[in-house]
């Protein structure tokens, strides 16, 4: 199994598996704190979720939040704010933050070719297009998740397989993991947009590469800390273990598990860390005084690139609702479904994590920002 971006479960409310598709079923629009816990309360039974964090927010001010479940049924935890999650894919997010403040550094340009920062030359089979840094955050890279990547989990350990020696192994002719036909998609660079979770693992790389640092120290020193993310972590031997959520598929208790492309989903964190994240992106790029990126950087991650390829894709952000302006991202693996949004013209935003990876969550980010909106 891998990370995938929208979770096409079928569930009683669900909609169509399209990340900004408005001709759906209604979705709910409480008036009171009591509709809004009754219907998540609701989506909690019926989706079989242990653990559901909910926290809803407006510019810096966090306006709701509510804790349910607990974190673990062996033990009967209830669940708290201190809780973290697997954030799974939208730890995307992140992953494209620390690259654009490299850019913003002048370390690359958007249309710049990878393999000009790159230890080793990745080129897709049989095309002559160079991938750029704008391919690789808009998903039109044509780099494949190929069945390698299923075989790099590793229960309660972090991966000891370095990220870069991996990816050079996945992307390089005579690599270990090479595969010219499962590791690359059929089609020119930049002409299509195909989700790839090994283009932001290879992002992670990029990071290294530029800024002289691992990844991981990378988004500690300059997003965690000057966030006050302290309960965010990328190695599951850094992070408190007792305060991880447990995931579950379906009544199956999973073990905690890493993978070697963490950068693609391997986040750890909490609704209230999360909130100063996107908090930030909510405010052009600023949290209280620490800013994350520019202003012009964001509002550039926040524009549709092509709409002829893709109409929701901005740089690693997507169009969740165009209804309501809604951009953000969502996340499903093993035992784990999260999804986050924000409106930027409002700047309120909606935050969903579950450790059921079954749940289906688009329409409770839409109800939750219709009740946000509210406050």
């Amino acid at each position: 199994m891998r990370k995938l971006f929208l979770l096409c479960i079928v569930v009683s409310f669900a909609w169509s598996c399209n990340k900004a598709d408005d001709d759906v079923s209604p979705v709910a629009s409480p008036n009171t704190q009591e509709e809004f816990e009754s219907y998540l309360s609701d989506v909690v039974e019926d989706q079989n979720i242990a653990a559901m964090s909910v926290l809803l927010f407006k510019g810096a001010d966090i306006k709701y939040e509510r804790y349910i479940g607990v974190s673990d049924k062996n033990t009967g935890a209830a669940l708290n704010s201190s809780n973290m999650f697997l954030l799974a894919s939208i730890s995307k997010t992140v992953t494209a933050t620390a690259l654009m403040q490299l850019y913003e550094q002048g370390k690359f340009g958007l249309d710049d070719k990878i393999n000009d920062h790159l230890p080793f030359t990745v080129k897709v089979p049989g095309r002559s297009t160079d991938i750029t840094f704008r391919m690789l955050l808009m998903h039109t890279s044509a780099i494949a998740d190929g069945a390698a990547l299923d075989g790099q989990y590793y229960d309660n350990r972090d991966s000891p397989v370095p990220l870069s020696a991996f990816m050079q192994d996945y992307l390089t002719v005579g690599g270990k993991y090479y595969n010219a036909t499962d590791n690359f998609h059929n089609f020119e660079p930049g002409t299509k947009h195909e989700y790839s979770n090994v283009g932001s693992a290879l992002i992670g790389v990029l990071v290294e590469q530029l800024s002289g640092m691992d990844f991981n120290s990378y988004c500690k020193q300059h997003i965690f800390i000057p966030l006050g993310m302290n309960n965010t972590y990328w190695r599951l031997d850094e992070a408190p273990v007792q305060q991880i959520v447990h995931p579950y598929d379906g009544d199956t208790r999973l073990e905690h598990y890493t993978f070697t492309d963490y950068p693609n989903g391997g986040l750890r964190s909490t609704a209230q860390d999360m909130f100063r994240f996107l908090s930030a992106y909510s405010n052009s790029g600023a949290y209280g005084t620490t800013r994350v990126l520019k202003e012009a950087t964001v509002r550039e991650m926040l524009r549709v690139q092509n709409s002829s390829i893709d109409n929701t894709a901005g740089l690693h952000w997507f169009v969740m609702n165009t209804a309501n302006n809604i951009w953000g991202h969502d996340g499903g693996e093993k035992g784990v479904a999260t999804i986050m949004g924000f409106n930027p013209d409002n700047k309120t935003g909606a935050i969903i994590f579950t450790n059921q990876g079954d749940a289906d969550l688009d329409n409770v980010l839409v109800t939750a920002y219709n009740y946000a909106v509210k406050l």
